[in-house]
């Protein structure tokens, strides 16, 4: 008769352990005029670190461009991913400390659905430490700021 109740609370555990869990990060905006350089810009996120490692995250979003048709590539470090310039982070994206994360083209409108994923984004989440960055990879965008909102990583707990 014990173990009934061990073996259903063992397979609630189990079944738990592949549970999604969600870690929200702060809303930040990016002006556009920055990243005309050919570099990412890269900015520190603001987050809780989860209390347990996590397998695999999908930081998801979405991302509001006013100004104009323009499309970005997105880059993803779980460290400082190059030295500041007048405290703006400017980074070659040939940089073994970055990682491409995802893309977004603003052809179709001016918000749109933002998924970027990653090994360095899921230990960036681990470890309490991530940097986004993003370039302009086509179109002309002088002016306008691009606005991250409702940003979730989203995860699977490790079985």
């Amino acid at each position: 008769m014990r173990l009934i109740p061990l073996f259903v609370g063992l397979t609630l555990f189990a079944g738990c352990s592949n549970a999604p869990i969600t870690v929200p990060l702060q809303d930040f905006d990016v002006p556009i005029a920055t990243i005309q350089s050919g570099q990412a810009l890269f900015t520190k996120q603001n987050f809780n670190r989860p209390p347990i490692p996590l397998s695999a995250v999908a930081l998801e979003g979405s991302l509001t461009y006013q100004q104009g048709n323009v499309s970005l590539r997105f880059y993803a470090a779980e460290e400082e991913p190059c030295t500041p310039t007048s405290g703006v982070y400017l980074c070659n994206t040939a940089n073994p400390k970055i990682e491409q994360a995802g893309n977004a083209d603003f052809q179709s409108g001016a918000t749109q659905p933002l998924r970027l994923s990653g090994d360095k984004l899921t230990r960036g989440i681990n470890n309490g430490s991530l940097w986004i960055g993003v370039k302009l990879e086509s179109g002309i965008a002088t002016a306008g700021t691009l606005e991250f909102r409702n940003m979730v990583a989203k995860v699977a707990l490790i079985p």
